[in-house]
């Protein structure tokens, strides 16, 4: 198994991603709360208070909990001040050598410019260089924006699938998808 995931900053052609510090709390509440229209298609998104964002950066600092795996960074133009989004992720979870994108964020305002895809090549790259084979992540399938993503950024096998033993308006079903990372 690989002791170190991804660096604490590391840059795009165009984004820098760094480590969250607590003092991020309330931008990327705000990124993340910019987001609930998308709540009806997948639930994860209904807006959250900024304590909540605040615990997850605590555990993507920490080196000595259960959660030591868990990465939580966020996601800056080089030109600008402000984070426009974020990602957090665990690495040798659910298996070694795969990092699971259990968030991806990007403000509203700031998607269809192509940072997510920037973000996801080098994510995949910086993994790939420390020895992981596949990233996973959810996605819900009414949230077909999502999808149409995910499975263009390569997400294309399907390890596992969840869902309400009934369909009915509000049902809710999800996909488990992996990215392979080739060497």
């Amino acid at each position: 198994m690989i002791d170190q995931a991804l660096p604490s900053q590391w840059a795009t052609a165009r984004l820098t991603l760094h480590d969250s510090q607590l003092s991020d709390a309330p931008r990327l509440t705000q990124i993340f709360n910019a987001c609930a229209y998308v709540e009806p298609w997948d639930p994860t998104f209904h807006p959250i208070p900024e304590t909540e964002l605040a615990q997850l950066i605590v555990d993507s600092l920490s080196h000595e909990n259960v959660r030591a795996s868990f990465r939580l960074q966020w996601i800056q133009p080089t030109l600008a001040t402000e984070p426009v989004g974020y990602f957090h992720g665990s690495h040798h979870m659910p298996q070694p050598n795969v990092f699971f994108i259990s968030m991806f964020v990007l403000h509203p305002d700031q998607q269809q410019l192509g940072y997510g895809r920037e973000v996801i090549e080098g994510l995949a790259e910086q993994l790939r260089q420390r020895g992981f084979t596949a990233l996973w992540l959810r996605v819900y399938l009414k949230n077909w924006p999502a999808l149409r993503f995910w499975i263009g950024q390569g997400f294309t096998a399907i390890i596992k699938m969840d869902g309400d033993a009934l369909h009915t308006v509000y049902s809710q079903a999800s996909l488990i998808l992996e990215k392979k990372l080739s060497s």
